[in-house]
């Protein structure tokens, strides 16, 4: 016991010291003040008057509490504290239970002696209170190293069946002694851990109840609600004291309570019980009061999703009790039910909750598309078409970029519902010819979409009211319902007995295309006709040349309707409308639908579409360069089709060869026509394409090295050199003679080499001498050779 003693004698024989020695110093310390001479003489004390005359003397300086006595005081201390922590280590394994026991609270009542007494005697309020929460934790260790020993029982131990009522007592008292604490020391630290320690209390106290989550989660949400409304909903701790360390440490435990029962309604979720919906339901009322007390969005959105959980679980449910189907469908129907609840009733209904049921109603529509089954499918696509109808309502939403996003995402789920529904139907039905059955069906589904296009385009007219109230910002999903229902049509074509279904509808799409401000949807329509009858012929017999004729025919009605109806331009604005001509940007499949195969039919049918084709690009609009282009590569496609002709097709290769250079020729022609307003563009085209088709003349006289040829070729340039010396043309005068001079030497030839060599020697002299004599006699008239040969020329042209 001495040894225990210790502690508390050493320091208070410190204290006694250190008191002796601050109030000898204070006596010591006074100040000695020399009085002002007066009369000439020291030491008589001075008139009240007189000394308020007089300067006053300095007050002393207000102690501090870190003096050196103090400080001497605190390092004796510790090292006293120190060496009875030594002691205890050293002796605690020979130690008994009882007696560690006694040791620690030994130990606790040396910190609360020392807490009194500096607190009292030295005026260290820190360090008193230090000394205090450290007696305090003491105490607990002491309970809690009793529990450990089993001092108390089996029962009451760390290891027993009451280790949580152990933990309650141990920071219970903690609790107690830190509420105690700050009444003492006023600290605010003590008030936090006394919340905390409380509790962990009654943490503690609700867990020794029951070790099954199932019974303490209902009394934890109990605590959690009393906890949250006595803070936030009746204000009780509004304007304490302590307001806000109580807000603190309530919330944080409310958290942590509410933990326990949401760890159980997870655990729980595959199979629910009573008490998980009664939870459930607690939390949800909870959401919904404080969302309508405090207006903040947050908890009606949390609220929406426990409650999308609550629906989840009640499906769950009745999967372990029946059929998966049946899970499905009432989880479907639930989210609807809460999606309709989040709409309407004001309270909740906000862009979250909204988001948020709107989101699980789309899943749930997947997923009874997903699990639709052979028989038992309708249910599913009436549910997944209802959550399809909230979706479409947004596209009258207030928000631009709502719209817009329902605009794009309207037609996806009532397609996945029209696949859906025809693959069920076959496997129910064992419907053989599902051709007949895709393209009924989804030509069904494009005109759906061409009417709800209808419907919301001419709202403004039979509705106006409502137009008025929720106006449409774009257009956006007037577009994408006549895309997707142009896509559609050119590729649902399969059956031959009902392509006549989606032709039709292809022209009721093309007639409400050109009624919308922009008509690029339009152009789907004529691709879908030319797949409609693409369907028809591939299924029917009839060879390549009547299809050829089937698809000019189509692609002549196009560039006709082109030319009538579109006819100011490609593109136009005008009216606040843009219009584009889908029959020219669309013709193009005509065209390559006429090329069937390798023949000389298909080959010209198709050349003359795309000389047409081109044509047809030749506006109002169109700038005569342009225009002239145009025209140009037209006549040469128009040529080059005439040439590969599968009609009139002579036997002899000569003549094909010549009617072939006709045709060049005849190009010539046109170009010289086509460019009239740019003569020298029309001069050079044109005699370009004449020189070509007479060196291929030449060349065919050479090929074809027949008398009769020959002499028709030398008739033709003798023909075109005798004109060219009437229209005094240089360039045809030149080729003619050229062309004439080097046929006639081709063509006697054998003759030419059947001559002596000195013939040809004989002839180069007089060649050179004759043009000596020329070149001097022009010198005599003061000429030159060239300009001599240029004077006799003068008048020509080339």
């Amino acid at each position: 016991m001495f040894i225990l003693a210790v502690p508390i004698i050493i320091p208070l024989m410190i204290i006694g010291i250190v008191k002796m020695c601050d109030s000898k110093n204070t006596h010591q310390n006074y100040p000695n003040f020399n009085y002002p001479p007066q009369n000439g003489f020291y030491g008589y004390p001075q008139s009240p008057y007189q000394a308020a005359q007089m300067p006053q003397p300095p007050k002393p300086k207000k102690k501090h509490d870190m003096t050196v006595s103090n400080v001497l005081f605190l390092i004796g201390t510790a090292f006293v504290v120190l060496s009875g922590l030594a002691f205890g280590v050293a002796k605690w394994v020979h130690t008994s239970h009882e007696g560690r026991v006694a040791i620690i609270m030994a130990a606790s009542l040396v910190s609360f002696t020392l807490s009194a007494v500096v607190g009292k005697f030295l005026k260290l309020n820190g360090t008193s209170t230090s000394f205090y929460v450290l007696g305090s934790g003491f105490i607990a260790t002491a309970v809690l190293t009793a529990g450990f020993y089993k001092l108390m029982g089996e029962w009451l131990s760390l290891n027993g069946d009451g280790k949580f009522a152990l933990l309650a007592i141990s920071t219970g008292i903690s609790a107690v002694m830190m509420f105690i604490g700050d009444k003492l020391f006023k600290k605010l630290p003590l008030i936090y851990t006394a919340l905390s320690a409380a509790a962990l209390t009654i943490l503690f106290a609700v867990l020794q109840i029951s070790n099954d989550l199932m019974v303490t989660a209902p009394i934890f949400l109990v605590l959690q609600t009393l906890i949250t409304a006595a803070i936030y909903a009746a204000n009780l701790f509004k304007g304490k004291k302590n307001e806000f360390p109580i807000k603190f440490v309530g919330s944080c435990s409310a958290f942590i309570y509410g933990c326990f029962p949401a760890a159980y309604i997870f655990s729980s979720l595959r199979q629910p019980t009573f008490i998980s919906y009664i939870i459930l339901a607690i939390i949800i009322g909870q959401l919904l009061c404080y969302a309508k007390k405090t207006k903040e969005e947050v908890f009606s959105a949390i609220s929406s999703m426990v409650t999308v959980l609550f629906a989840y679980m009640a499906s769950t449910n009745i999967v372990e009790e029946s059929k998966a189907r049946y899970g499905i469908l009432v989880f479907a129907v639930l989210s609807i039910v809460l999606y309709v609840i989040h709409r309407l009733v004001p309270l909740i209904k906000n862009r979250y909750t909204e988001s948020i049921t709107l989101l699980t109603s789309v899943i749930s529509a997947f997923v009874c598309i997903s699990t639709a089954s052979k028989g038992a499918f309708i249910t599913e696509m009436i549910l997944a078409l209802i959550v399809s109808v909230f979706i479409a309502a947004y596209i009258f939403h207030k928000n631009e970029i709502i719209q817009n996003v329902a605009g794009f995402i309207a037609p996806v789920l009532p397609a996945f519902v029209t696949g859906a529904a025809i693959v069920n139907i076959i496997k129910t039905y064992n419907i053989k010819n599902t051709d007949m059955l895709y393209s009924a069906a989804w030509s069904i589904f494009a005109a759906g979409l061409i009417a709800a296009a209808v419907l919301i385009a001419y709202l403004p007219k039979y509705a106006f009211n409502f137009h008025a109230k929720h106006p449409r910002s774009n257009d956006i999903v007037l577009y994408v319902n006549m895309v997707a229902s142009g896509l559609l049509l050119i590729l649902i074509p399969s059956s031959k007995a009902l392509v006549i279904i989606p032709a039709v509808i292809s022209f009721i799409h093309f007639a409400f295309s050109n009624k919308l401000r922009c008509n690029i949807t339009a152009v789907l329509s004529p691709v879908a006709f030319i797949s409609c009858i693409h369907a028809i012929l591939d299924e029917g017999t009839q060879g390549n040349l009547f299809s050829s004729i089937v698809f000019m025919t189509v692609f002549c009605i196009f560039m006709a309707i082109s030319k009538l109806i579109y006819n100011d331009g490609i593109i136009v604005r005008a009216n606040d409308r843009l219009m584009f001509d889908p029959m020219l940007l669309s013709g193009w499949l005509a065209v390559m639908m006429m090329y069937r195969d390798t023949t000389r039919t298909s080959a010209f049918f198709f050349l003359i579409g795309l000389a047409i084709y081109l044509a047809c690009f030749i506006k109002k609009n169109t700038s005569r360069e342009t225009a002239a282009i145009l025209l140009t590569a037209t006549s040469s496609l128009t040529a080059l089709a005439l040439m590969i002709r599968p009609f009139f097709v002579p036997e002899s290769k000569a003549v094909s060869w010549k009617i072939s250079i006709g045709i060049v020729a005849l190009v010539g022609v046109a170009c010289r026509y086509i460019w009239r307003e740019f003569p020298n563009a029309s001069r050079f085209s044109s005699n370009s394409i004449f020189l070509t088709s007479f060196i291929a003349l030449l060349i065919d006289a050479m090929y074809f090295d027949t008398a009769a040829n020959t002499i028709f070729v030398m008739s033709v340039m003798f023909f075109v050199l005798v004109t060219s010396i009437m229209a005094r043309s240089k360039t045809w005068f030149i080729a003619s003679a050229a062309s004439l001079f080097t046929i006639t030497i081709y063509a006697t030839r054998e003759y030419l080499m059947a001559l002596n060599w000195w013939i040809y020697l004989f002839l180069a002299g007089i060649t050179l001498i004759a043009l000596a004599a020329g070149n001097e006699y022009c010198k005599k008239n003061n000429q030159t050779l060239r300009s001599s040969v240029a004077k006799r020329f003068s008048g020509w042209t080339w």
